[in-house]
């Protein structure tokens, strides 16, 4: 894993860990009288929930002054950061707390962060959930301030696949997954699937918080088997051929990128086919448009009419 990230969870577990970024503004702690608000979207059944705040500034800890407030309730009075690290003259704190019975059942946290320091501010801010699941996975969580220079590969998991998701910020750096290469230029929240089970980062890049939800087999992969366009209707042969279950199914028929038709199914099991019907419009449907979900990454496909 990273240098400088902390292991704060790695385990087998039915679940998986889904990592939500809240707003990425830095805030500068000038007053109380101006406090920082955030609102983070969770899921309500989350088990467990860690927050975690970065801030970056010159002063020592001993002479910042916060208030750290989770939907009205106080969780912290005094500035006491887990990690520490000093960046070409900057010195970022990271703080961590489990606000668990906090959040338990609500699928939002509002978040109010009092501070007041000679030249600080809010870095980055995010939450990382613990979700119960029918699916086993073997699910780390790093926390904590990683800064790479130049370059670092990591390799991710054993065997099958992952989903993994990334939060810290860069200037001119990139982060490569699965062979595509997205550029960093400012904060950044990332949230990919895995194959190969390699990540490579290029700096400069600060890493605050990584979350990997390690799975083995195949992803669910919800394809159309054929396409049967008749003159008032469109039948699809939907196929799920991965190993795992797919959930929150959409179809949108589309003409150009106006949704014109929904659909919507619960779930498809492994190696299920269904059978469905599109009413289709007079003129100009063009394409058929899956999402789906699994593990609380968001899967999209699109297929051309005419195509299977």
């Amino acid at each position: 894993m990273l240098p400088g990230l902390e292991k704060y969870l790695s385990d087998e577990r039915s679940g998986y860990a889904m990592l939500a970024a809240g707003p990425q503004y830095p805030h500068t702690c000038s007053s109380f009288e101006y406090p920082a608000r955030y609102t983070i979207s969770i899921r309500e059944n989350s088990d467990t929930s860690l927050l975690f705040l970065v801030l970056r500034g010159k002063d020592r800890a001993e002479d910042i002054n916060w208030r750290v407030y989770v939907n009205e309730v106080k969780v912290s009075r005094v500035f006491k950061p887990q990690h520490f690290l000093e960046i070409r003259g900057d010195l970022y704190y990271v703080y961590v707390a489990d606000v668990s019975p906090i959040v338990k059942g609500a699928n939002t946290i509002e978040l109010l962060v009092k501070c007041h320091a000679r030249d600080v501010r809010i870095e980055s801010t995010g939450l990382v959930s613990l979700l119960p699941d029918e699916s086993k996975s073997r699910v780390g969580v790093y926390l904590g301030i990683s800064r790479v220079e130049k370059e670092y590969s990591l390799q991710v998991g054993e065997r099958g696949f992952s989903v993994i998701s990334i939060v810290g910020r860069g200037s001119g750096g990139a982060i490569t997954i699965g062979g595509t290469s997205k550029k960093i230029n400012n904060s950044f929240e990332i949230s990919e699937l895995l194959l190969d089970n390699r990540v490579d980062i290029a700096g400069p890049i600060n890493v605050y918080a990584m979350v990997v939800n390690a799975y083995t087999g195949k992803p669910p992969d919800i394809s159309l088997s054929s396409i049967l366009v008749e003159p008032d209707k469109i039948r699809l042969t939907l196929t799920n051929s991965g190993d795992y279950v797919a959930s929150n199914i959409e179809l949108k028929l589309l003409r150009g990128t106006q949704a014109v038709q929904r659909l919507t199914i619960n779930r498809m099991e492994p190696k299920e086919s269904s059978e469905i019907e599109l009413s289709k419009p007079v003129t100009g449907a063009t394409a058929i448009k899956i999402v789906y979900e699994f593990s609380g990454y968001t899967f999209t496909r699109v297929v051309q009419l005419g195509q299977s």
